[in-house]
């Protein structure tokens, strides 16, 4: 098994190897066998070789390519960057959430035989006027962030917890046995 070095033995070790190291044989045979075997490469042309046609196809083609280029990054970062108008999708989202909860409200209240809510014992009430309190707060600020998808499912969630509660309150109690 290894010992670790210490830090000394270490630095003498470092001392005693050579400062540099050579090959145990000549490399320059092999070196040179592999340029004379390589194929040449073609010459590049030269600006004065090139037909006139190809030179100014090449001098409009790329300032416009490179405009174009420039055109097209600026327009996607402005598009990006630019505040959303009104963004309608996600406030239909939320009023149909809305909609969709005071429709399923409405329907339970009514199979239940419009009962009063101001005959519910007060813990009750307060428990309901908190629960359309936080709804309302909600509906605030999804007013003021619509994308926020944190909101909107806890928006979800107290909708769920008032019709639960209503449920609660209002459904036939079974008698026990």
């Amino acid at each position: 098994m290894n010992k670790p070095l210490s830090d000394q033995a270490l630095q003498s070790r470092i001392e005693q190897l050579p400062e540099e190291i050579s090959p145990e044989r000549d490399l320059w045979p092999g070196i040179e066998r592999a340029l004379v075997q390589l194929p040449q490469q073609k010459p590049q042309q030269t600006n004065e070789q090139v037909s006139s046609v190809g030179m100014k196809t090449n001098k409009v083609t790329m300032p416009l390519a490179w405009a174009a280029s420039v055109i097209a990054a600026v327009l996607l970062t402005w598009m990006n960057l630019a505040p959303q108008q009104g963004q309608p999708g996600q406030l239909n989202l939320v009023a149909a959430m809305q909609q969709d909860f005071e429709l399923q409200k409405n329907t339970m209240l009514v199979s239940f035989g419009q009962p009063k809510i101001s005959e519910l014992p007060l813990d009750m009430q307060n428990q309901l006027n908190q629960l359309a309190a936080a709804r309302s707060s909600i509906n605030k600020a999804l007013a003021e962030d619509p994308n926020n998808a944190d909101l909107l499912s806890l928006l979800r969630w107290t909708q769920q917890q008032e019709l639960d509660l209503i449920e609660q309150l209002y459904s036939p109690q079974w008698q026990s046995i």
